[in-house]
């Protein structure tokens, strides 16, 4: 059940949840799954200038799953290190009115999403965010009259993730805005119709260490060392250690005109209640 509280006059509640953490067991690394729908994503036409996703209190972060970071300027030049890559997504829009009258068409973007060092101090890291239009070519021939000049084959949006130090929250996801919002010229009109985001990332160092083996021998008993490895894994994300039925999750999108907040629990089971 989803319930919703806004300043924006518009405000719709989302049809389905809009969080999920994959897998819902506690203390285990995970996958945020994120799904806003259309309607949320616009008010009184405007797209949104922020994105917020907080997530409950206990989740932990590590940003060591990383095995690589990128720059603004590597993202700008669509070279981040593919170690750097956390999540991948997908936005869609739909476009009306580019025949003059008439004409409505869907367009897409491919997102992919990409840690990266903090930009602020409150920052635990800045998450990267690069959009690239889907069907470029057939776009352009489509929309030229209502695109006027580019480029806008490309969307860049940066953002972070942030600790929480009190509250039902733990732990923040913010964005500068919707990745993949095209623009178009009167009398043309967009309207977002959904986002779709999935982060993620795990990845195992191996760590040397040294084992102290006490061994017998003809003149008593010796201690040996015997050199070793282990496999330390490292996820980007990590359940709560602990879960009743569900857990809080928020999503807060920002507009010119105000904030639209839409809570929603994150259903989740303990270790004992997984099938044998």
């Amino acid at each position: 059940m989803v319930a919703l509280a806004a300043s924006a006059p518009d405000a719709r509640a989302f049809s389905t949840a809009p969080l999920r953490l994959d897998p819902l067991n506690a203390a285990t690394g995970a996958t945020l799954l994120v799904g806003v729908e259309g309607a949320s994503l616009t008010s009184g036409g405007a797209t949104p200038t922020s994105i917020v996703i907080a997530l409950p209190r206990g989740t932990r972060l590590d940003t060591a799953a990383a095995g690589r970071l990128c720059t603004r300027g590597q993202l700008s030049r669509g070279t981040c290190p593919a170690a750097s890559k956390v999540g991948f997504g997908r936005v869609s829009q739909t476009v009306t009115g580019f025949l003059h009258p008439g004409g409505e068409t869907e367009v897409a973007w491919s997102i992919g999403v990409y840690l990266g060092a903090p930009a602020k101090s409150a920052d635990a890291a800045s998450v990267l965010l690069r959009a690239e239009l889907l069907g470029a070519d057939r776009v352009d021939a489509l929309l030229a009259p209502a695109l006027g000049t580019g480029p806008f084959h490309v969307s860049l949006v940066t953002g972070s993730l942030r600790r929480r130090s009190s509250g039902p929250y733990g732990l923040e996801l913010r964005l500068a805005g919707l990745p993949g919002a095209l623009q178009v010229s009167a009398p043309a009109v967009t309207v977002p119709t959904g986002l779709e985001l999935t982060i993620g990332a795990v990845r195992r160092v191996r760590e040397a260490f040294t084992r102290h083996v006490r061994v017998r021998t003809l003149d008593g008993s010796t201690t040996r060392r015997i050199r070793d490895h282990r496999l330390v894994g490292h996820d980007l994300l990590r359940n709560p250690a602990t879960c009743g039925t569900s857990w809080p999750g928020e999503v807060r999108i920002g507009f010119p005109a105000g904030v639209r907040r839409t809570t929603t629990r994150i259903g989740c089971t303990s270790d004992a209640q997984l099938p044998s």
